[in-house]
């Protein structure tokens, strides 16, 4: 295979500057851990709207020309990779709806202004495409290498008229794909490829040379021998970690070598090669799957599911609404939802958990919407009932942009408008817009709620994201509009705590703006670990410590709202709070919710910890030892194979005494920080399980 140097260097003072770079960031054991201070960062907005797409960029190219953009051509983009861990240099990815595309930028510390997650907006007028042996780029001008013209990148002192930061947060959902179903339409967009490993005469061997700093190909293979390549720059800071002998996930960029596919990753969380290498586990008893894993089987056409495998998930529709078809129900677990038609009518209800059989199943798709088709009644057994999955927070441009990988998952839209063309009812298709764009809200004519009239107000909706020959919304029943009104104050509006907590920018403030939250409590006021006056509240875009005035009565699983105008929004020993609440500007809505907690490992979490702060986490395997005694008392160390984090329980907690297990556990708690450290809380004793 040939080999393409992404690193374009001008000087040999560029070329010095890289080497000593390279080789301060040289890891040559384990992944990377970024987890350092950094400041507040300024909430950026983009001082214009897109008036056309990458995909119409790309289409003006030429191969092998410079092609330079003459029309007055802006477009919003998300950051999909940035030049944060080396193995892009002076490069930026983005991505829109439409399609992906490589900047070139010739600046370095992209990252600080222009991180992974955050929107981007481009005034392309001036700029111009070129190509890299086959990789579509957006530059600014040529210039002459050797005998070769390239692209230059786009020069330092013009990037704040071309380029402008905007608002962060927005990471984009993978796209999930075989290595089969990859194409060129792909290149420059985030894809994820499951069941996937490094091919076995690569294990033992680094990402990349980071002694002579050069760049290595290695490759990838699934269990049926397709292959890609993996490319990474002997520049990446972590170029050398050797690579996982498991198989597992990954996530990566995918670029282009003339004819050849490549994948590039942004850093070692991309690859998460946990599972038996292909070959490795044999038959034998029914495996449980992620419903992911189920949807990445579907490469285009009806197949049958060949493996002995299994999945379990929470049914997100309602029934009893008859909004759907008898025979339908949604489904969700942790990693993704998918639509269920059974061979007959069926009687689970919403928030039943159910466990299904899928050997020998059809995965196909009808209008659009991916489902598996005609499944025996006999194949599922309810697990449990009154369970709850809590809705994705978006927008909806967002929601579009990631439509694919959303399908069949609970979402909520805050802050939008309901309008019809004709009548005022639900039946059919209702448009719902918000301040980013529309998306029809369909409602069957034979839903109880059809000729319910839709308010005037705004709303916040909640609904089933699904297709039939085009994108739409589903709601379950009319619980799912939520009237944007007063929450204890004439004209209070709902946020979500995420919002809120952006406010904060490294000193305290007084909320100004006339809101209040709502979610639901995460914290065990009644075990003690937490003292009377606290809790920690969680919606689906984040969560949040809250300091009452006075001890509290709000219990674990009760949904509250908070008035948060005119309150203090600050840290405790840098963990961010609202503090002193009257317990008057707090109300109950109802008892006995749940917030399914993140599952992640150490790692991700000492990574986005000021992310998650507040968080209800999960962590898997996890070892637990203490310096001087075996209760949780005190400060005990959680490892996991990723990294280390400490968990503390206050003396008072009623079950400080007990003595924590000797093997491995799963451990639930939430995400705290004090000081400098990170660290989890847990509620309960029940939160360790071994």
């Amino acid at each position: 295979m040939n080999q393409i140097n992404l690193l374009v260097l001008n000087s040999k003072l560029q070329k010095s500057f890289l080497l000593i770079v390279g080789t301060l960031f040289l890891v040559a054991v384990s992944c990377v851990d970024r987890d350092f201070d950094e400041p507040p960062i300024k909430q950026h907005e983009i001082p214009f709207t897109a008036n056309s797409s990458i995909a119409y960029l790309k289409s003006v190219h030429q191969p092998g020309k410079f092609v330079d953009i003459v029309d007055d051509i802006t477009i919003v983009a998300t950051v999909i990779a940035d030049d944060l861990s080396g193995n892009f240099y002076k490069t930026l990815i983005v991505q829109d709806s439409t399609a992906g595309i490589e900047i070139k930028v010739n600046r370095t510390g992209l990252h600080a202004t222009f991180p992974i997650g955050s929107k981007i907006g481009i005034k392309c007028k001036g700029l111009t495409i070129s190509d890299y042996v086959g990789l579509i780029q957006l530059g600014q001008g040529s210039y002459l290498d050797g005998n070769d013209m390239r692209l230059a990148g786009i020069e330092d002192v013009l990037t704040d008229k071309i380029l402008f930061p905007g608002p962060r947060g927005h990471y984009i959902i993978p796209n999930i794909k075989s290595i089969k179903a990859l194409s060129s339409f792909d290149v420059s967009t985030l894809v994820q490829i499951d069941q996937i490993e490094f091919a076995r005469v690569g294990i033992g061997l680094s990402y990349a040379n980071a002694t002579t700093q050069t760049n290595v190909n290695h490759i990838l293979e699934d269990c049926n021998k397709n292959q890609l390549l993996l490319r990474t720059s002997g520049f990446a800071d972590f170029a050398g970690i050797l690579i996982p002998e498991k198989n597992g996930t990954i996530t990566g960029v995918l670029g282009r070598f003339n004819s050849d596919l490549q994948l590039f990753i942004r850093d070692t969380s991309d690859v998460q090669f946990d599972k038996a290498p292909c070959g490795g586990t044999g038959g034998g008893p029914v495996v449980e799957k992620t419903i992911r894993e189920i949807r990445s089987l579907f490469q285009g056409t009806a197949s049958n599911v060949s493996e002995n495998f299994k999945i379990k998930g929470i049914v997100i529709s309602d029934r009893a609404t008859n909004n759907l078809n008898a025979r339908n129900l949604f489904i969700q677990d942790a990693s993704a939802g998918i639509a269920i038609r059974w061979n007959a009518n069926h009687s689970f209800d919403l928030g039943d958990e159910l466990e299904i059989k899928l050997a020998g199943l059809e995965l196909s798709e009808f209008s659009g919407l991916l489902q598996l088709n005609n499944v025996p009644l006999t194949n599922a057994v309810k697990l449990s009932s009154g369970n709850a999955i809590s809705p994705l927070n978006l927008s909806i441009s967002d929601l579009i942009s990631n439509f694919e990988n959303l399908e069949s998952s609970l979402i909520r839209i805050p802050n939008a408008r309901l309008t019809k063309s004709s009548g005022t009812t639900y039946e059919n298709n209702v448009v719902l817009s918000d301040k980013t764009g529309s998306i029809n809200l369909f409602t069957a004519f034979a839903a109880t709620f059809a000729s319910t009239n839709f308010p005037a107000d705004s709303v916040n909706i909640t609904a089933i994201v699904s297709q039939f020959n085009g994108q739409q919304l589903l709601l379950r029943n009319l619980n799912d509009v939520e009237i944007i009104q007063g929450g204890g104050g004439t004209g209070a509006v709902i946020q979500s705590i995420r919002n809120v907590k952006n406010l904060y920018q490294g000193t305290k403030i007084n909320v100004s703006e006339d809101w209040f939250i709502k979610g639901i409590v995460t914290s065990e006021k009644n075990a003690l670990n937490i003292v009377n006056q606290n809790l920690y509240i969680q919606d689906a875009s984040g969560a949040i410590l809250v300091r009452f005035s006075t001890a509290h009565s709000f219990d674990l699983g009760d949904e509250i709202e908070i008035l948060v105008k005119g309150m203090e929004l600050s840290e405790f020993n840098n963990l961010l709070q609202l503090n002193n609440i009257p317990l008057t500007n707090a109300k109950l809505n109802s008892k006995n919710n749940a917030i399914q907690a993140r599952e992640a490992n150490i790692k991700e979490l000492l990574d986005n910890g000021e992310t998650w702060e507040g968080e209800l986490i999960l962590i898997r395997n996890v070892n637990i030892s203490k310096s001087s005694g075996t209760n949780y008392s005190g400060t005990i160390v959680l490892q996991d194979g990723t990294g280390t984090i400490d968990c503390f329980t206050r003396t008072q907690a009623s079950f400080a005494s007990q003595n924590f297990p000797a093997i491995a556990s799963t451990i639930t708690g939430h995400i705290s920080q004090f000081m400098n450290n990170r660290q989890v809380l847990l509620r309960t004793e029940a939160d360790v399980k071994p």
